[in-house]
């Protein structure tokens, strides 16, 4: 390897017309990552790294580079050489690696990669290798590229000369075309390959060998029998090309499969060549066929390029490197983009004349392309959009600019013409998500209200609806020393029991008459009474809640009546929740408790004052314990008292001790003394009924907000500072700084994805909030019951029904646990949020209110939809 090595640092970087070899030592990575980004595609064989750990750890599982023979060529195999190794030798510990690897995994190749540390001390990989090849009866192949040779160009021409000298030209194919094409330098980088390949067997072209993208070794062995070699990425490769053509005879073309005219030109040179090439190739007409195909996919280009307009006029700051720096440039140039600058740090000589063809001479090539220069670009000379590399997304990010990563870190296949397709999806819905931060559009009354309908069945199937008895009885869980006693036969209360138990994973407070036959005949009073006198002398409840449920009610029970003697008699307060089941759902059943907690409240007398520090917040039934114990923290951190109505935040988990009774929420006395609080915050719309109860009663002012996301946080803060007079503290300024982030980053991931929820409407309305502000309103929002908050869903159609009328055209389900059949049947990521939660640790804990909670909400909806643009494709075999 040392001619090798001196023709390629020497010739290389001294004459880089010919060799395009780096322009200089420099550049961004070293020359055993070059080696590792060419062969580690390969992925029958494994790849063990001689040297500490810090190579194969950085390294391991570094670009997303797709095969489909499987997910091998992402382990990490490494000798992991420690301090004894390095005075005494490493070599036996290499040999033993190897052995164990090939006696575990069965590759059909191994490739041995030395590092500076290993390189340094002079370890004999050559030996080892060529021993341990004998005694294994399989390829094991030295890559001699330690990081300290030069950058990563040079480290992608040495893993050429690695397949030259050790592996193309050791086997023969089974058989041969007239077709076939060696493609080099193709990774299959988030799946380009997987899009490219179809359309070169659509124009009649066989990939024979693929170096090195979704390659087996057996088929790089055979590469030398191609009639034509096909440089991708000619700088990283030109090497191999030319030793196939020097010892085979094998001529090559320079080809792109990035932008339309790429592609077109691209097909076209790999027919002409073809057929100058092979007589047959001629016969068969491959021009002709050619020119079909790419009249084809042109004609449908043109529609399906039709809902990206917004990119036309956008101003681009270019910076990749190689071949990208100009092919991308021309796949930028066909979506209608101007392009201000391209940064030519990483590209060679030929590249930068490549980019003059394609824009034109008086092309803008910037050689210091700086994050100080990136923003003299954007701020003095009208860039729009920054396409670059995976290391300048943080740049744009905390800039705010519009950013899609067209390098090796991406998720998404930008190769081909449905590439190009992603490549625009991707621009615009970047584009379009900052136009959205900077333009605020989403605030109410600037969005044309959401379509409503009601699924029109006989019953329901898959209920989405909870019984309101069951919402009412969860309001009751957030007031100290209180139980609400279910009017009822006792199977309801058993299974709102279990499924509240199962949801919270915490004690819950619940009672019931366990009306029977005789009681529903003869009158249940007496099953009510005796109930609650028993309750009332065993647990000393200071509340008791009588929830009239769809039994009491049809049967006409006078609940009121009752409940008027039964607070005479009793020593606890006794209340009356009509929550029959029959009308509404859980959100109905949950503000029938709240308007009865509130009638509570005592008129103020002659001497008492409304206290300016006091402020109620009615907390909706979407809000988990979580939720609220974060604007209990909001609230007191401007100087503020917070009576939470009815406050939850004791089920998460923080109680003590069993008893029959809820714990650890409002108190009955505060209860009471609601007439003092200087003002109502109300959370989820559902509640506002109650709101206006204290407005007539008190004259106390309030305000409806949802307090999710950017918009409802800053407007929830807002409210708060002209309450208290006080300033907004320092940690909600950084918390909205990671959301916004959060949603910079995440925002490839989200928009444009068809969302479905299926929530209770106070919840839908304020997911369907944070995920508008990420350019993604749900495409759906299926809601049990028709609330006034409907229609002001932000979704693009929102349905009155259940499970069953999720529609299939969906990429992610929003919903809670009852959700996850429908999810699976659709076969899309399911996030499990809402009403009722089963066998998740934490769900009482989770957050979607605030600034934190819509973080959190982000991230999670971003991990599961996972890469943008999933391509499934199947290898040919023929």
């Amino acid at each position: 390897m040392s001619l090798s090595l001196d023709k390629l640092l020497e010739a290389g970087c001294q004459a880089d017309t010919e060799h395009k070899v780096c322009r200089t030592r420099g550049g961004e990575s070293c020359a055993f990552d070059g080696a590792a980004i060419v062969l580690m595609p390969i992925a029958d064989a494994a790849h063990v790294v001689h040297g500490p750990i810090v190579c194969a750890g950085n390294a391991w599982e570094g670009r997303g580079v797709h095969s489909t023979t499987g997910d091998f060529h992402r382990r990490g195999f490494t000798s992991d050489v420690g301090e004894l190794d390095i005075v005494y030798g490493g070599e036996k510990r290499l040999a033993a690696t190897i052995r164990e690897v090939v006696a575990c995994e069965h590759p059909c190749a191994v490739f041995v990669y030395a590092t500076c540390v290993t390189g340094l001390i002079g370890e004999d990989l050559d030996t080892v290798c060529r021993d341990l090849s004998a005694e294994l009866q399989l390829p094991v192949v030295p890559v001699h590229a330690p990081g300290f040779v030069g950058p990563k160009n040079l480290g992608n021409r040495i893993a050429g000369e690695v397949l030259l000298e050790h592996v193309i030209g050791t086997a023969e194919p089974d058989v041969t075309t007239p077709f076939d094409i060696a493609l080099i330098g193709e990774y299959n980088v988030a799946g380009d390959l997987d899009v490219v390949e179809p359309l070169l067997r659509e124009c009649g072209f066989r990939v024979l060998s693929h170096v090195t993208g979704n390659a087996r070794f057996e088929e790089i062995r055979y590469a030398h029998r191609a009639k034509l070699s096909v440089m991708v990425c000619s700088r990283a490769l030109i090497n191999v090309a030319a030793g196939l053509r020097k010892q085979w005879g094998i001529p090559s073309v320079e080809v792109s499969f990035f932008g339309a005219t790429e592609i077109a030109r691209s097909l076209r040179a790999i027919a002409l060549a073809l057929e100058a090439t092979s007589p047959e190739a001629a016969v068969a007409g491959l021009r002709e066929r050619v020119e079909s195909v790419i009249a084809r996919h042109e004609g449908d280009l043109k529609a399906r390029l039709t809902p990206y307009t917004v990119l036309h006029g956008q101003r681009a700051v270019l910076y990749s490197g190689g071949v990208k720096s100009w092919s991308m440039a021309s796949a930028l140039t066909d979506l209608g983009v101007e392009i201000l600058a391209v940064g030519t740090k990483k590209s060679s000589v030929q590249d930068e004349e490549k980019v003059r063809l394609v824009l034109g001479n008086d092309a803008r090539l910037i050689e210091d392309i700086s994050p100080a220069t990136i923003r003299r670009l954007f701020a003095e000379e009208g860039a729009t959009l920054l396409v670059a590399g995976g290391r300048n997304r943080y740049l744009a990010a905390k800039e705010g600019w519009p950013f899609v990563d067209v390098n090796q870190e991406r998720e998404t296949a930008y190769a081909g013409y449905e590439g190009l397709v992603n490549l625009a999806c991707d621009l615009s819905a970047s584009v379009r998500f900052y136009e959205r931060q900077r333009l605020d559009i989403s605030l109410p009354g600037m969005r044309e209200p959401a379509v409503v309908r009601a699924e029109e069945r006989a019953g329901t199937i898959d209920a989405l609806k909870n019984a309101p008895s069951l919402g009412a009885a969860l309001a009751l869980q957030g007031v100290d020393r209180a139980i609400p006693v279910l009017h009822a036969a006792q199977g309801c209360t058993f299974l709102g029991k279990v499924l509240a138990l199962r949801h919270f994973n915490d004690p819950i407070s619940f009672g019931t008459t366990a009306l029977f036959t005789e009681d529903v005949v003869m009158g249940s009073d007496e099953a009510a009474l005796r109930t609650l006198r028993s309750l009332d002398a065993a647990s000393h409840p200071e509340l008791v809640a009588l929830i009239s449920g769809g039994l009491s009610e049809v049967k006409g029970e006078d609940v009121d009546a009752l409940v008027r003697d039964l607070d005479r008699e009793l020593s606890a307060c006794v209340v009356a929740v009509h929550a029959p089941d029959y009308v509404g759902g859980l959100e109905e059943g949950y503000l029938a408790a709240v308007r009865a907690l509130i009638t509570l409240a005592e008129e103020p007398t002659s001497g008492s004052k409304v206290a300016p520090w006091l402020v109620t917040v009615l907390a909706g039934p979407h809000l988990s314990p979580g939720d609220v114990n974060e604007l209990r923290d909001i609230v007191e951190s401007f100087g503020l008292e917070a009576v939470i109505v009815p406050d939850l935040s004791a089920l998460d988990g923080s109680r003590e001790g069993l008893s029959a009774l809820a714990s650890g929420g409002v108190t009955v006395r505060r209860l009471r003394e609601l007439a003092t609080s200087a003002h109502t915050l109300v959370i989820g719309a559902s509640l506002e009924p109650a709101a206006r109860d204290l407005h007539e009663r008190f004259a106390t002012p309030y305000t409806v907000l949802d307090a999710v996301g950017l918009r409802g946080t800053d407007a929830l803060l807002a409210q708060l500072s002209l309450i208290s007079g006080g300033h907004i503290a320092p940690r909600y300024e950084r918390d909205r700084r990671v959301l916004v982030d959060a949603m910079r980053d995440a925002h490839l991931r989200i928009s444009g994805k068809r969302i479905a929820l299926a929530l209770e409407p106070d919840h839908a309305a304020g997911l369907a909030a944070i995920l508008d502000e990420m350019a993604a309103a749900p495409r759906y929002a299926v809601v049990p019951t028709k609330a006034p908050v409907t229609s002001r869903i932000q979704a693009r159609e929102v349905i009155v029904g259940d499970f069953a009328s999720v529609p299939h055209d969906i990429d992610l389900l929003v919903a809670g646990s009852h959700g996850r059949r429908t999810a699976r049947v659709l076969g899309v990521p399911h996030f499990e949020t809402g009403f009722p939660r089963f066998e998740v640790f934490g769900a009482s804990r989770q957050m979607t209110v605030t600034y934190r909670g819509a973080t959190a909400v982000v991230d999670a909806i971003a991990n599961l939809l996972g890469p943008a643009h999933p391509i499934h494709y199947e290898r040919s075999t023929s």
